[in-house]
């Protein structure tokens, strides 16, 4: 018990461990170098409005408003950061230098989010909730395009890399990536489609990084 109290204590207090100025140091293309992942031709072309398979889409977000559960809401609801894994890997924890493993991770998320977010911008696919005024959302949004979830993508490519570090932990990662990606479908915030692709690139954008030299020499230093 004490073992576990220690460990989340000490990773919820990375945030404050981690600097501005430290945080400045690993910004920029480092571990997702520019053109490493040809994100739109991993991915089809979202489903136009009012077409038959947006609206079979459409139909699933709805259903899943009607059907969702408090217990769903309340995991929807959790903040995705390197944090929300914690619990799987335990006193794994205290096997690494875990500080400079959310600076490593949080400065590769960084490099992702940019590049998807221009891919978002290419799309510009709508929201759920901005298309049908039926959808009541739950949790928290960017003011981005909804197509491919963001979300999805970041939670794949954080157990991935926490993954690379912890393999044993593997399939436990994996299993709360996915269920994070297919939550923000009961959100209200994404469909289907967003989640799917966003997977696709999540995995891609994950094998970029971890063949990256600069990634595999700052995880080194992080054992």
């Amino acid at each position: 018990m004490i073992r576990r109290i220690a460990y989340a204590v000490s990773f919820a207090l990375l945030v404050v461990l981690v600097s501005p100025a430290q945080a400045e140091q690993v910004r920029g293309n480092i571990y997702l170098p520019a053109g490493s992942v040809d994100a739109k031709s991993l991915i089809p072309v979202p489903a136009k409005i009012g077409s038959p398979e947006f609206n079979e889409e459409m139909a699933i977000v709805l259903w899943l408003q009607r059907t969702r559960t408090p217990e769903q809401v309340q995991f929807v609801e959790k903040t995705l950061n390197v944090e929300r894994f914690a619990p799987i890997l335990g006193a794994k924890l205290f096997n690494v230098d875990a500080a400079a493993l959310k600076r490593l991770i949080d400065a590769v998320i960084d490099e992702v989010r940019r590049d998807y977010d221009a891919l978002k911008g290419v799309y510009d696919q709508p929201r759920p909730f901005e298309v049908n005024p039926k959808i009541k959302t739950v949790g928290d949004y960017r003011a981005v395009a909804s197509y491919p979830s963001g979300h999805t993508i970041r939670a794949i490519v954080y157990a991935r890399l926490l993954a690379f570090v912890f393999p044993d932990s593997k399939d436990a990662l994996m299993a709360l990536a996915r269920r994070i990606g297919y939550g923000r479908v009961f959100t209200g915030f994404h469909y289907p489609m967003d989640v799917a692709s966003g997977q696709i690139l999540g995995t891609a954008y994950a094998n970029a990084v971890i063949s990256n030299d600069a990634f595999k020499l700052a995880v080194a230093k992080i054992r």
